[in-house]
């Protein structure tokens, strides 16, 4: 039990002194105004706060678990690090608040306001925000696994990095919103806006995107192996590296598509995706009468994509990619050399294992297989971008670029590296 009493909470308020670290639990606060109060590290577990004005309160580190807090006013608060798991916070105004690696496990925000919010690295699997707004929000790197959005508005909103396995985003619009590297395997998104999204390098395996909206959206280096897409609007979306079976595009509806890389422009007719598509994945992709550009560019379209598939094996083998080649590895390469260019992408897909290789030069590597090295020496040299997504593994030293390599590692990965300048 609360060891003030609702008289004594109201007084300290109206006398300008903080609840800080106060035991408030259970205690029912319901109506109250807690404008721009103090209570970090306060326990709330299970008070009742529906319809309170907490505007810019400070609850940071807070416990909040199983608390009322239905329709209340917590626009602008700092909620960093509070403990939310299974709070009622249905249609509460959390307009520009703070959750940065709040726990809302299992929380009811149904129909919430949460426009411009920062769950920056928040735990919200489980969470309910059905029809919730987030407009803008920031959810860079969030646990969003199991999470119901059905019919949320996250135009514009940031979900780089995030784990989304299960969510379902059935009806929600996420029109210009960022999913870079974003986690989606088995996620149920039917019907969902995704028109001008990014999704470059995004993981939609088993996904269901029946009859989604991925008009202008970029898909580039990203896989939707076993994905649902019958349906799918796809004119304008940009699709190079991408991972999929040709007969996946075989019910999409395409004006256009863009397979466009740094050096060429690509645009192939809806008609002719799935053709292309296969010829593509077979290492020599077509050239449709579509190509922008000169006969020049057109005719390098060959080297600047490369596929090397599931069952391939290499061994021994010196290989060297030059500027704006897009390299993609679900193969098994042993004892190879691998120079890239400025410029070149090397992908180790989920299929793909690079053991006791070494890759040399200033290109981009993103890793979502496993790349194993076990000798002292560094098996990778100077490359300007190292990105190990939630399913890669790499084991070995890196040597960084001259100028410091860039580094993304996500939730998930194994890594057990050893990094020099």
């Amino acid at each position: 039990m609360s060891e003030l009493s609702v008289t004594q909470v109201l007084e300290r308020i109206k006398n300008g002194k903080g609840l800080e670290r106060m035991d408030l639990r259970n205690i029912n606060l319901s109506q109250v105004k807690l404008e721009d109060a103090n209570l970090r590290r306060a326990d709330l577990e299970g008070a009742n706060l529906e319809g309170s004005n907490l505007r810019n309160s400070r609850l940071t580190s807070a416990n909040l678990r199983d608390a009322y807090l239905a329709h209340a006013n917590l626009s602008g608060a700092n909620l960093q690090k509070a403990d939310l798991e299974g709070a009622n916070l249905q249609g509460a105004n959390l307009e520009n608040a703070d959750l940065s690696r709040v726990n809302l496990e299992g929380a009811n925000l149904e129909g919430a306001n949460l426009n411009g919010a920062r769950l920056t690295s928040a735990q919200l699997e489980l969470a309910n925000l059905g029809g919730a707004m987030l407009v803008g929000a920031e959810l860079a790197k969030a646990d969003l696994r199991e999470t119901y959005f059905g019919g949320a508005k996250l135009l514009n909103a940031s979900l780089k990095f995030a784990q989304c396995e299960k969510v379902n985003l059935e009806e929600a619009d996420l029109t210009g919103a960022d999913l870079t590297e974003a986690s989606m395997r088995d996620a149920y998104a039917a019907k969902v806006n995704l028109s001008r999204a990014v999704l470059e390098r995004a993981i939609l395996d088993g996904a269901t995107l029946s009859g989604a909206d991925l008009t202008e959206a970029d898909l580039r280096g990203g896989s939707i192996r076993g994905a649902k897409v019958d349906g799918v609007k796809l004119t304008g979306a940009k699709l190079a590296g991408l991972t999929a079976s040709p007969e996946q595009f075989a019910d999409v509806q395409a004006e256009w598509v863009d397979f466009s890389t740094h050096s060429t422009k690509v645009r192939v007719e809806g008609r002719d995706l799935v053709s292309y598509y296969k010829q593509l994945r077979s290492g020599v992709p077509i050239v449709p009468p579509e190509v922008l550009g000169n006969l020049a560019a057109a005719a390098s379209s060959d080297q600047a994509r490369r596929y090397f598939g599931k069952g391939d094996i290499l061994r021994n083998a010196a290989l060297e990619f030059g500027g704006d080649s897009v390299v993609e590895v679900q193969a098994r390469f042993e004892n190879c050399t691998i120079k890239l260019v400025e410029g070149a992408r090397l992908m180790i897909g989920h299929e793909g294992i690079l053991d006791k290789c070494k890759i040399e030069g200033p290109g981009e590597i993103v890793v979502h297989g496993r790349f194993v090295h076990d000798n002292a020496e560094p098996s990778v040299c100077g490359p300007r971008r190292l990105i190990v997504g939630p399913t890669g593994s790499i084991d070995g030293a890196i040597k960084q670029h001259a100028e410091l390599t860039q580094f993304g590692f996500d939730r998930g990965c194994h890594m057990q590296l050893r990094i020099t300048r």
